[in-house]
C-alpha cells in the first residue's frame, strides 16, 4: 500500500459503530456482507468496509465532511493502518462495482420474513404473535455488539427475542402432532412441525444452532463455564475467531437455520447455503 492510500483512507476500531449508535438519530445500514454505512443525525451516510483485521476502513473525505462533534467520536476510535482497505469497500467506492454479497444481519431478517410468509400461505396462520420493525431491531442484532463473551451472549438473547420469543405458540401447538405438545416451548414446537416433513433427526440437526443460541441466551443470565462453552459450540461458533466474527457467525448460523426451516417446509427459493 502506498502513502497515497494511507492519506485517503482511515482505519477505526469497530467499537465506533456501537458508540455512534448510542447517540440519538444514528442508524446502521448494510450494503454488502462487509460494507455498510452509519447514517447520522446530520443526514450523512458514512460508508465503511470491514477489513481482514476487523477494522473499519473509511474514505477520509467521508469523515472530513461530518460535523465536528461526529468527527470527534470517530477520532476516538481511530487507529494506525492495519490490514488493507476493505476489498468490498474498494469495489464499491473506487471501482463502482459493489459486491453481490449480503450481510448476515439482513439475511437473518429476510429468512425470518420468508418463513413467516410461508406459514401464512401454507397454513393460514401467523408464525409470530406480534410484528417488529426490522430496521429498528437490526440496530441491536448486529455483529458489532459482540465485543467479548458477555456481549456475544447478549447478542444471542437479541436473536432469540427477535425470533423464538415471538413465535405464535398457540397456533404452532395446533399444527404440532407431538404427544407432549402442551409442554413444548416455541422452538421445540416449530422443530416438531419441521420433523413432520423431514424426520426428527434432520429437524433436530437444522434446529441445533437455534438451540445453541437459546442456551447462550440463558447463559447470559446464569454464566457458568462449561454450559456456556457447550452452548456456543452447539450454535456453531468458532471461539478461536475474534468476537466480531463470532457475532457474525452466530447471526449467520441462526439465520441459516431459519432459512432451512422454510426451505424444507415450503421449498423456498433463494440462497443461504453457505
Amino acid at each position: 500500500m502506498d502513502n497515497e492510500d494511507i492519506g485517503r483512507w482511515l482505519w477505526f476500531r469497530s467499537s465506533v459503530v456501537t458508540d455512534l449508535l448510542g447517540h440519538r438519530g444514528f442508524a446502521l445500514k448494510w450494503y454488502t456482507a462487509e460494507t455498510g454505512a452509519i447514517c447520522s443525525a446530520s443526514s450523512y451516510a458514512t460508508h465503511f468496509g470491514i477489513n481482514s483485521a476487523d477494522l473499519l476502513t473509511v474514505y477520509a473525505y467521508d469523515i472530513a465532511r461530518l460535523p465536528p462533534w461526529e468527527q470527534h467520536v470517530w477520532a476516538a476510535h481511530n487507529v494506525a493502518p492495519d490490514g488493507k482497505v476493505s476489498g468490498e469497500l474498494l469495489s464499491a467506492q473506487v471501482k463502482a462495482q459493489p459486491a453481490s454479497t449480503h450481510a448476515v444481519e439482513e439475511m437473518f431478517f429476510g429468512s425470518m420474513r420468508m418463513l413467516e410468509q410461508g406459514f401464512r400461505e401454507r397454513f393460514g396462520v401467523d408464525l409470530f404473535s406480534h410484528d417488529i420493525d426490522d430496521e429498528s431491531v437490526m440496530q441491536q442484532v448486529s455483529r458489532f455488539h459482540s465485543k467479548d463473551q458477555a456481549s456475544l451472549l447478549r447478542l444471542a438473547k437479541e436473536l432469540v427475542r427477535a425470533f423464538s420469543d415471538r413465535l405464535n405458540i398457540r397456533d404452532l401447538r395446533k399444527l404440532s402432532t407431538h404427544a407432549e405438545k402442551e409442554k413444548l416451548g416455541s422452538n421445540k414446537l416449530l422443530q416438531d412441525i419441521l420433523s413432520q416433513k423431514i424426520g426428527a433427526d434432520k429437524a433436530r440437526q437444522v434446529f441445533s444452532e437455534i438451540a445453541g443460541a437459546y442456551d447462550m441466551r440463558v447463559g447470559d443470565a446464569h454464566p457458568t463455564g462449561s454450559k456456556i462453552t457447550d452452548a456456543i459450540k452447539l450454535a456453531g461458533i468458532d471461539q478461536s475467531r475474534s468476537h466480531l466474527r463470532q457475532g457474525e457467525q452466530l447471526i449467520h448460523n441462526f439465520g441459516r437455520a431459519v432459512w432451512y426451516t422454510g426451505k424444507y417446509l415450503f421449498g423456498q427459493p433463494g440462497s443461504h447455503e453457505s
